[in-house]
């Protein structure tokens, strides 16, 4: 985390948990987080020197219409104080405390193939039940797999692809021809 980002966050956070609303303003917030991802140029083009600060301001007012007021006003302030650079990073540590706030782990299944939605729900279930708290899932397709999936959450990986299990079995033949 960088502090000057950190700081950012905890004041939109300690604002959102005094009215109760860090739900709803993690959902807009990962709202922006994916268009930022989408749009990796936009983060330049809200920090260009180039354009008028005016005309930065404009560009936030006009793409974000429809956001939360706090959020856009604090997306206004950083572009004020020249640190558009450091959005992402202050939305992702917001997001970071919002998850700790209402007690949630986020993480990413690793799958060789689209997950449907039933069986990300059977996946996020089981997950949730191992690590005694809801989870919330990303799924990204990962071809090197060959089959199975890997969960990431934190610093636990739950591997149950075949990449894995061909890596264990050759380990373990390694291990018996050293012998």
């Amino acid at each position: 985390m960088h502090e000057l980002a950190s700081r950012y966050a905890q004041a939109l956070y300690s604002l959102k948990r005094d009215s109760k609303k860090v739900e709803e303003t993690q959902i807009e917030v990962k709202e922006i987080m994916k268009i930022i991802k989408d749009n990796p140029d936009f983060l330049t083009l809200l920090d260009t020197p180039h354009l008028s600060k005016e005309e930065r301001i404009a560009i936030v007012d006009k793409v974000f219409a429809s956001i939360d007021e706090d959020i856009k006003n604090l997306i206004k302030i950083v572009i004020e104080n020249g640190r558009a650079l450091y959005l992402l990073q202050i939305f992702e540590d917001f997001n970071s405390l919002a998850n700790e706030y209402r007690g949630v782990k986020e993480g990413l299944v690793y799958s060789a193939m689209p997950i449907s939605d039933k069986e990300l729900s059977n996946i996020t279930k089981t997950i949730s039940e191992i690590e005694k708290c809801p989870v919330e899932l990303k799924v990204i397709v990962d071809s090197t797999l060959i089959g199975g999936i890997k969960v990431v959450i934190n610093d636990h990986i739950y591997d149950g692809s075949i990449k894995h299990h061909i890596e264990e079995m050759k380990n373990t033949l390694l291990k018996k021809e050293g012998d």
